[in-house]
């Protein structure tokens, strides 16, 4: 994937809307270290710590990246405003705090998930996404051209930029990772997933059904909320994870509901793989999880992310996943949820 010699010391920074973009750079972070090279961290205090669990012998900085807070209903134009200048003026500050970075911890290749201002302060620079095309609310499709002109424009930027989907075959990334004009140095990397080269057997399950939450606030924590409510509801006996490394270590209970803020990932890949019905959102670094462990799961994009509600539609579309919106889950009933597990099951 990347030619190393093996005594590079290399800056590994996730974009820190969710915790998607850390976990998507394992199986990275691992290749990195089985050759032999140096790696260091720079994330939010959260993605730090996700990846600090599973390699606690790595250095890591507190790199802050953009902070968003969705709204609790769909996104209207003044905060769709609102996030495009703030995710342009962090570009910025992030292009002139990595050359500090570089120099103070004397790094040789920066490698940026989604952190579109970490390239020029190395003589290698990596950019990682799917989204080479950004998908804007249906009122304001006509500057989806912007996007594209963005995206395109810092990508070229970079020594080399890597898709995390086949070139070939089914792209599970669909119109993403698709547009006319494909940036210059463009990679397709496969699939990355934490739980790549897992081999989970399928277990008796307990629950009756797994729930993953994720994404930013507060959206995520309506999520959890209705998870629970469909679990007491329904009496049914319901594993939540929380996706939430810096939680409380301890599980705890809601009634029927069991809510877990962060496991070892060969205990959630085991919960996955054995849960009679999985319910989950429509993110890209959740679908890669999803098609490492050959896992099917209700999908329910977050209201107003566009991204997620385009991969839903595209991935139901060629039945490779069922998508529920957000408000039809929230009358489920125990006839809609018996029919769920038979469809998931077969």
């Amino acid at each position: 994937m990347l030619d190393v010699k093996g005594n590079e010391r290399i800056l590994i920074s996730p974009l820190g809307w969710g915790l998607g973009h850390a976990t998507r750079l394992i199986p990275i972070i691992s290749q990195l270290i089985e050759r032999g090279c140096s790696v260091v961290i720079a994330a939010d205090l959260p993605s730090n710590e996700l990846l600090r669990i599973r390699f606690p012998e790595l250095e890591y900085i507190h790199f802050p990246s953009i902070n968003i807070k969705l709204s609790r209903r769909r996104l209207k134009i003044i905060r769709l405003v609102q996030i495009a200048l703030r995710f342009f003026l962090l570009t910025h500050k992030e292009h002139k705090k990595i050359k500090e970075i570089v120099r103070e911890y004397v790094i040789d290749i920066v490698i940026s998930d989604n952190r579109y201002g970490l390239w020029g302060a190395t003589e290698k620079s990596i950019l990682i996404t799917h989204q080479l095309t950004i998908l804007f609310p249906r009122p304001f499709k006509w500057i989806e051209f912007l996007g594209r002109w963005y995206v395109k424009r810092y990508a070229e930027k970079f020594s080399e930029c890597w898709v995390p989907d086949q070139q070939e075959g089914f792209r599970f990334s669909g119109d993403l990772s698709s547009p006319k004009r494909l940036p210059a140095n463009i990679k397709f990397i496969g699939i990355q997933s934490r739980f790549t080269n897992f081999t989970i057997e399928r277990t008796e399950s307990e629950w009756d059904f797994v729930g993953i939450v994720s994404g930013p606030p507060p959206q995520r924590d309506i999520f959890e909320q209705i998870l629970i409510s469909i679990a007491n509801r329904l009496k049914l006996k319901v594993l939540i994870f929380q996706g939430l490394p810096l939680g409380p270590r301890l599980a705890r209970t809601v009634g029927y509901a069991t809510l877990v803020s962060h496991q070892p990932d060969e205990q959630m890949a085991q919960a996955i793989v054995s849960a009679k019905l999985l319910i989950c959102r429509s993110g890209y670094s959740t679908i890669m999880d999803l098609v490492a462990l050959n896992r099917s799961a209700i999908i329910v994009p977050t209201p107003g992310q566009s991204e997620q509600e385009y991969l839903a539609k595209y991935l139901s579309r060629h039945k490779l996943f069922q998508s529920i919106p957000q408000s039809r889950l929230l009358s489920l009933t125990r006839a809609n949820y018996n029919q769920l597990v038979s469809i998931n099951n077969n």
